[in-house]
């Protein structure tokens, strides 16, 4: 009877098999992380477009108010007074430098940024927006209250030349964060125009 010469794999083979396999786990993982990360940014991006459809709704809320009690000097001119007439400014930021490399850049002060708190319409909505997001762009409600991140908006009068005052407005709507994923920040926007009755 003939023994068999028996050998087994080679350091080599041995290598190139793990080095095969190190490359195809490392390729899965990452394609995984990929994935989850696109998941979270999209995630993300539906939850900062509904909270920019908020902000809208609120402003279109205040203007048919203001609209109704025009000359009346009632509760909704005194609140659309405190909230866009008292902070409309000529131009509003552009769009291309909300983002800057790494980070978010709010408006100045004097580029009267603000923020509406949907729950308190009727009294005192004004929010002070912060460029500080804690995970994406919204208005977060707390025990502490509520706070803007990362969102606000600018309000672009349109000035009658009789009366110096506005006749409409553009509310431009703004959203900037982090995701993961991605070094750049997420910036998205919209610009909603609302009609005041003529001050002439």
């Amino acid at each position: 009877m003939q023994l068999m010469d028996r050998r087994g794999d080679t350091i080599v083979e041995v290598l190139f098999a793990f080095t095969v396999f190190s490359l195809i786990a490392v390729g899965g993982l990452s394609l995984m992380s990929q994935g989850t990360a696109l998941a979270q940014r999209a995630l993300e991006i539906g939850l900062v477009r509904e909270q920019i459809d908020s902000q809208a709704d609120a402003l279109r809320f205040l203007n048919r108010a203001y609209i109704a009690d025009f000359g009346k000097n009632g509760e909704a001119t005194k609140i659309w007074d405190k909230v866009v007439t008292a902070n409309w400014v000529d131009t509003a930021q552009n769009f291309d430098t909300i983002a800057d490399g790494t980070k978010c850049n709010l408006p100045g002060p004097g580029d009267k940024p603000f923020t509406l708190d949907v729950t308190k319409l009727d009294s005192n909505p004004l929010l002070a927006p912060s460029a500080e997001v804690s995970t994406y762009a919204r208005v977060r409600h707390d025990v502490t209250g509520a706070s803007a991140e990362g969102l606000w908006i600018q309000a672009v009068g349109s000035k009658n030349p009789v009366s110096g005052a506005p006749d409409f407005y553009d509310f431009h709507i703004r959203a900037c964060w982090q995701t993961p994923g991605q070094s750049a920040p997420v910036t998205l926007g919209t610009i909603v125009r609302l009609y005041v009755p003529s001050q002439s």
